[in-house]
């Protein structure tokens, strides 16, 4: 898993954390001020980002561009909720719960995927550690014993 999808797993918990500031009566920009210090680690750097840009004086709706630029297309519809939000005044908190939900069923199809291919991925270890080893502890002692006892027997 690379870099950006494990980014792409921690944004429904900064989701989340937008949707608790913005309940809390948050602007979409106060809101991302809010969560920035309580992100998940591998979101800070988009969210210092943003700041930046909100910072020198960019929109909010340019300013999230970092996340699109970042988390690839999949953000794409949390920025879009947040800049539709912040341009028309629109309520941002049922938006981000349905996103929140659309977003945690993403990770939890992707997490599945991943599971999915567990198996296969297991398998050579699995052979290559349990066939020795059940040679050696189940088919020796009984070519041993059968050995054994043919020599015993013969003439």
């Amino acid at each position: 898993m690379n870099r950006r999808e494990r980014a792409l797993d921690d944004l429904p918990d900064l989701v989340e954390l937008i949707v608790i500031a913005v309940r809390a009566g948050a602007t979409p920009t106060g809101a991302l001020d809010v969560a920035a210090p309580h992100a998940p680690p591998r979101l800070r750097p988009v969210l210092d980002e943003v700041q930046h840009r909100l910072h020198r004086g960019q929109r909010l709706a340019d300013a999230l561009l970092a996340f699109a630029d970042a988390l690839g297309h999949e953000a794409t519809p949390f920025v879009d909720a947040l800049a539709t939000a912040d341009r028309y005044g629109l309520p941002l908190g049922p938006v981000l719960d349905r996103l929140a939900d659309d977003i945690r069923a993403e990770r939890r199809r992707r997490a599945e995927r991943q599971a999915r291919t567990l198996p296969i991925k297991l398998s050579f270890p699995l052979v290559v550690c349990t066939l020795p080893s059940f040679v050696l502890l189940a088919i020796v002692p009984a070519l041993l014993g059968a050995v054994s006892t043919l020599r015993d027997t013969a003439p």
